[in-house]
């Protein structure tokens, strides 16, 4: 039975990672749908414990959430992403089955719960109130670990070096775009020193949709669709997806990934903008060899 203490424990969370539970409920609702984009047991799980606790919240975003009040070309995009992750997850699995998964920002992720094949060793890292609230529905295993740190501390990776002679793959969804720029390149350098010859598949948001939505119309109008607190914006962006590699001369552009790049019928008529660049890459998601 639910009680009243998690909910108390989330309170703490910041705003920014309150848009941790947006994905989670995206992937319940979908996975109800007739012929879902993916299924995720875990999530319906998860967000039927959380649904009382939540119904009764004195916070409108939350008993939205309980109501499953999303925009259903929301719930759609995050399942395609979630879709879009989950292969490139098993691609590396495939290539590297006793390899390394790092999830930076994980959240409320589910992942591990769907492509385990019972070799790979898992770390799920976020901030420590975070990785607090996700113990109530997950256990730590010789396998599946948790690293309760913000990921721009670098000292949680030392937890993690006598093991850099093995594949690594790091990926983060839905994390670098609320990050300054400066942040994520510093991230993603260390990364690329500290574990040389590893895989990075995070999604990013284009320049252009990041000015938008630091004018104080489009902030208002992005935390006010979801119920979110004042602060929740993207901060930072890139142009094109090699862009990365001017970074340093280890970081490899292997293949990115757009909402578009599937001829998917239940995104309706957003599938009109595949043909406009300002729209095609206003998020996505790319995939870089590190080192």
């Amino acid at each position: 039975m639910a009680t009243d203490a998690p909910a108390t424990a989330f309170r703490s969370i910041s705003s920014v990672s309150e848009t941790l539970l947006i994905p989670l409920y995206c992937r319940a609702l979908e996975s109800r749908t007739n012929n879902p984009i993916i299924r995720d047991p875990k999530a319906v799980e998860m967000t039927t414990e959380l649904y009382r606790e939540f119904a009764r919240s004195d916070r409108r975003f939350l008993r939205d959430l309980a109501e499953g009040k999303l925009p259903y070309k929301l719930v759609v995009s995050m399942a395609l992403r979630t879709r879009c992750f989950d292969r490139y997850v098993q691609d590396f699995l495939k290539r590297n089955p006793g390899g390394v998964i790092v999830n930076i920002g994980c959240g409320l992720d589910t992942r591990f719960s769907r492509v385990d094949n019972g070799t790979v060793e898992w770390y799920e890292l976020d901030f420590p109130e975070v990785m607090e609230f996700k113990k109530r529905f997950f256990q730590e295993t010789e396998r599946y670990h948790f690293i309760a740190s913000s990921a721009l501390d670098p000292a949680w990776m030392d937890r993690l070096l006598e093991k850099r002679k093995r594949p690594f793959l790091f990926y983060a969804e839905g994390v670098f775009m609320y990050l300054k720029e400066a942040e994520v390149k510093a991230l993603v350098l260390k990364l690329s020193t500290a574990f040389p010859g590893s895989e990075l598949v995070c999604e990013v948001a284009g320049r252009f949709a990041v000015r938008m939505l630091q004018t104080a119309m489009g902030r208002r109008k992005f935390q006010r669709r979801f119920h979110l607190k004042e602060g929740v914006s993207f901060s930072s962006g890139i142009e094109k997806g090699d862009e990365m590699e001017s970074w340093g001369h280890d970081i490899k552009f292997l293949d990115e990934w757009t909402y578009f790049d599937e001829p998917e019928r239940k995104l309706g008529w957003l599938r009109l903008f595949k043909s406009f660049k300002t729209f095609r890459y206003a998020q996505w998601t790319v995939h870089y060899r590190l080192g």
